[in-house]
């Protein structure tokens, strides 16, 4: 992201959600009158791995009742009678916000639609981690650093463009120096974003251009380009699907040769869907993310969503000297040769390799 607003550190993560709730004495004379209502929507929230009673009270005869999640249908019933139990299965959803739309045919042929929100927690407590640095490289400074990735023992860096000055690029990193060894800019507007190597090609996405750019790794001569709707911020891979962010909750899965949409997966704690998920990086079958703003990443599960690890940085960003809001912890790299992590920020002179470890308390 270029825009910065004042740091919340924890805020997304720490944060306790409040509901209420009502009594079925408390229903109201306009949800009697309704041809069905979902009597405990108040209360629609669980955890992952046990299933949620969505329950209906059908207040007319229906000839028949449709639960819908997305295009998918959940349930069927042919005229329906009594009160109705719909089990949300938390496996199948993952972790985070789900609306299910209900629509029931009156006898009349005319239908009456209802959309409620389960929300879905992670069902395991994360784990609390920090950097323990090994060594540290010089990083150019004038890097708006927003992708940053190994393939091999070569690094690869993307950047951003702050000041509309034409600084979006990719490029080839000398570890030992931080220099550029050579690099592709791409022209004003486009604002770079995360970047990932795959199958020998390197993806770069743009913030708000909807537009991801290929080049070929070896030469960075851009070969193709995708478009896309929404804001493009962090990129990763699985070896098999791109897993981009964009500034939610959300993670998208997307097919590396024609970007089309596979799956998508939202993240939460056991206490909260964690937002503002940007740089990502793949390694050790998770998806680690930087936290916009904050001064810690997050390792996500891919199949649930759901938070495994913390990872409090505060004492890696405490070693930059004259930190500001524009230079935030930003970039994380894998090195599987070494089994190790290197991270760095927008505007750091500092690349540091790391392994993550249990906190101290």
């Amino acid at each position: 992201m270029r825009k910065l607003n004042s740091l919340h550190t924890y805020s997304l993560l720490f944060s306790a959600l409040l509901f209420g709730a009502c009594t079925d004495g408390e229903k109201n004379s306009d949800e009697q009158s309704l041809p069905f209502v979902v009597s405990n929507e108040t209360a629609l929230r669980g955890v992952y791995g046990k299933e949620i009673p969505i329950k209906i009270q059908l207040n007319e005869s229906l000839s028949e009742l449709l639960a819908l999640q997305v295009n998918d249908t959940l349930k069927f019933w042919k005229t329906p009678g009594g009160n109705l139990v719909l089990s949300f299965n938390t496996k199948e959803s993952g972790v985070g916000k789900h609306d299910v739309k209900f629509t029931g045919k009156k006898s009349d042929g005319s239908f009456y639609d209802q959309i409620v929100t389960i929300e879905v927690l992670s069902d395991v407590p994360f784990t609390m981690l920090e950097p323990k640095v090994l060594t540290s490289y010089p990083h150019l400074e004038t890097s708006f650093t927003q992708g940053l990735e190994f393939d091999g023992d070569q690094l690869y860096e993307g950047t951003g463009d702050p000041n509309s000055n034409g600084a979006t690029l990719v490029a080839k990193v000398d570890l030992k120096t931080g220099t550029h060894t050579s690099k592709t800019a791409a022209p004003i507007p486009n604002f770079g974003e995360g970047i990932t190597i795959l199958n020998g090609k390197l993806y770069q996405l743009t913030w708000q251009q909807q537009t991801c750019f290929v080049y070929d790794k070896t030469t960075l001569k851009k070969e193709a380009e995708f478009k896309y709707e929404g804001e493009g911020w962090g990129l990763c891979n699985d070896g098999q699907y791109l897993i981009m962010s964009n500034g939610t909750s959300t993670l998208t899965f997307r097919d590396p040769k024609t970007f089309k949409i596979v799956k998508t997966i939202q993240v939460s704690t056991h206490t909260s869907s964690v937002s503002n998920l940007n740089e990502l990086e793949y390694a050790n079958g998770l998806i680690y993310a930087n936290i916009w703003q904050d001064k810690i990443l997050v390792s996500i599960e891919p199949s649930s969503g759901r938070v495994r690890e913390i990872i409090n940085c505060y004492s890696l960003v405490k070693m930059i000297p004259s930190i500001s809001l524009d230079k935030v912890l930003n970039g994380i790299a894998h090195k599987k040769s070494s089994r190790t992590f290197y991270l760095t920020g927008k505007y750091w002179p500092t690349l540091f390799e790391v392994n993550f470890t249990p906190q101290r308390l």
